[in-house]
């Protein structure tokens, strides 16, 4: 995978407001991330693909409920992905 490439999948205000809400290491459902940064699931279901494409993202589980639930997967990513994760968080500074 190039760099260049994965900077430009990561430095997206969309996909860093997934990855920012999965920072926490709570699993979470693409219909509980689209309500957290306010848009549509098929939006997030997307991003969610293109993550996982790049290994940020792995699914967890499947509850109960039948939707599956994505964790964040930092591990082997440059220092720079988490620490771009990090800045973006809500009150960041």
């Amino acid at each position: 995978m190039s760099s260049s490439r994965l900077e430009q999948i990561v430095h997206h205000d969309g996909r860093l407001n997934l990855l920012s809400c999965l920072l926490d290491n709570e699993p979470l459902s693409a219909s509980q991330l689209a309500a957290r940064v306010d848009d549509s699931v098929q939006a997030v279901r997307y991003w969610l693909r293109l993550l996982d494409t790049f290994d940020l993202v792995k699914e967890h589980d499947m509850p109960a409920a039948g939707e599956i639930r994505y964790a964040l997967t930092l591990d082997g990513q440059p220092d720079w992905v988490r620490k771009a994760i990090e800045g973006h968080r809500p009150g960041a500074l």
